[in-house]
């Protein structure tokens, strides 16, 4: 005899008085829900291929956000013209590698090494460089210059966990300062696999559409190579949503499955072999998540900067006591 007369009704589990037996019901009510749900899709998704017809496109936030005036297209020619006199131009239109020197805030632990270490496997030719209690960002900045480096990024943390990044593009700026979240480290990655260093990956910019957010995609793009090494199949994606950057590293793998078909009707009624080709992800790591902070122009310079871009709206929202957002990027 069943505990609930209605199994599919999740406000008849409160007749179960035992905690963990109503718990179960619940599980399994909302597994059937999930399962029927996805039966449904399935079958509209069938009559629509039968049919000849389009699948529909998911409906997300990005997808249904409305057309506004801060959106440029691809070819303003007024928005092409400031991008090829910017500071990104050399370094975007040349054939040289970028050179990166990345560091760390004074006395790390050992989060923040592993965290810099898997990094130098995502941007080609980096250099990681331990820093000194007594130095200072200048002192960085001048020895990145010295040796000839493009851009510096620092890496800071508090209370033993990474929460910020500092990019300084040399020689003459801008420096962008990120907010950092949601890291993982690739040994806590399921299934992860091992990234190639010194490797030129392929990069992937999703919905970087505004003035701002161009001017952050070229900030991003001058720290790859112009040219990918496609051959050994490592890509690097930067997803904009809800002014989020959204990180993660992957790898393309090719996997050979023999799989049964039918025979035709005039061979023998035994079904066949053949092998075919699926490609899928593997997640390579780390994946985290930046948040734009402001934007200064030159080098990093707290007291006498002149700033380009700061976040003031989630302040503002806090202060009225609501959440309304206006995305920028």
């Amino acid at each position: 005899m069943a505990l609930v007369e209605n199994e599919d009704a999740l406000h008849d589990v409160n007749v179960v008085k035992n905690k963990q037996k109503r718990n179960e019901i619940v599980r399994k009510i909302k597994k059937r829900r999930k399962a029927a749900k996805k039966a449904d899709k399935e079958k509209r998704q069938k009559f629509l291929k039968e049919q000849g017809l389009p699948l529909p496109k998911p409906q997300t936030i990005e997808s249904k956000r409305t057309h506004d005036e801060t959106f440029v297209a691809k070819d303003d020619p007024e928005i092409l013209e400031e991008e090829s006199t910017d500071e990104f131009a050399d370094l975007l239109s040349g054939t040289e590698p970028p050179s990166l020197l990345i560091t760390t805030c004074p006395k790390p632990s050992k989060a923040t090494h592993t965290f810099v270490k898997e990094l130098e496997c995502v941007f080609p030719f980096s250099t990681y460089k331990k820093r000194k209690e007594t130095t200072l960002v200048s002192q960085v900045v001048e020895y990145a210059i010295d040796q000839g480096h493009t851009s510096v990024m620092i890496i800071n943390e508090d209370v033993k966990q990474v929460d910020a990044m500092t990019l300084i593009h040399l020689p003459h700026g801008p420096t962008l300062s990120f907010k950092l979240s949601s890291l993982r480290l690739s040994h806590s990655i399921f299934g992860h696999g091992k990234a190639l260093r010194d490797n030129f990956p392929e990069l992937v910019m999703n919905n970087f559409r505004t003035r701002l957010g161009r001017r952050i995609g070229r900030s991003l793009r001058s720290l790859f190579h112009t040219k990918p090494m496609c051959h050994n199949r490592q890509v690097a994606t930067f997803h904009n949503q809800r002014d989020y950057l959204f990180f993660r590293h992957h790898r393309y793998v090719f996997e050979k499955r023999k799989e049964k078909v039918k025979a035709s009707e005039s061979e023998t009624g035994e079904p066949k072999t053949q092998t075919k080709i699926q490609t899928r992800l593997q997640e390579l790591g780390p994946r985290f998540t930046l948040k734009l902070l402001h934007i200064q122009k030159g080098i990093l310079n707290w007291r006498h900067g002149e700033f380009e871009w700061c976040n003031t709206q989630d302040n503002k929202d806090s202060e009225k006591g609501y959440n309304r957002r206006t995305y920028v990027l």
